[in-house]
């Protein structure tokens, strides 16, 4: 976006001096929490990475990525995030990584394998249930 260029390159060309009471802090990298321009900026650098998947489902909501189709698709497209995404200082969160599945689905991927598994009928994105079940009927009693 070059019509933004002049000014993160004034904003981020050298560090900032924070202060808390009589303490400074010179940040050396990127966006502070709360700056208007780091979801933009961070969207922007992961946009080409999330251009290339090639799962039947890709969406990305700042950093939140979803990912759905066959399971090997899949889970080649999260090799190549964890791969570009080390490259650019990313990596993924294990902890928040979750696996959206049949009960009986066998996996053969470690990585894969490493996310909690979260069976179809408690599915939701973004909050909202996915499928028929126990969290969409929750959901539609608690919203009457």
């Amino acid at each position: 976006m070059p019509e933004l260029y002049s000014f993160c390159c004034s904003a981020y060309n050298q560090p900032s001096v924070l202060f808390f009471g009589q303490y400074t802090v010179q940040p050396q990298e990127g966006s502070q929490q709360g700056d208007p321009t780091g979801p933009l900026l961070f969207c922007n650098t992961v946009h080409p990475l999330l251009s290339s998947l090639h799962s039947n489902l890709n969406i990305g909501y700042l950093d939140d990525v979803t990912l759905g189709g066959h399971l090997d698709v899949v889970a080649s497209d999260v090799a190549e995030i964890t791969r570009i995404g080390a490259e650019m200082g990313l990596s993924l969160n294990i902890s928040k990584c979750e696996l959206m599945a049949h009960s009986n689905l066998q996996l053969n991927d470690s990585l894969l394998q490493s996310f909690s598994r979260v069976d179809i009928a408690d599915a939701t994105l973004l909050g909202a249930p996915l499928f028929h079940g126990p969290v969409l009927d929750s959901t539609w009693n608690q919203s009457r």
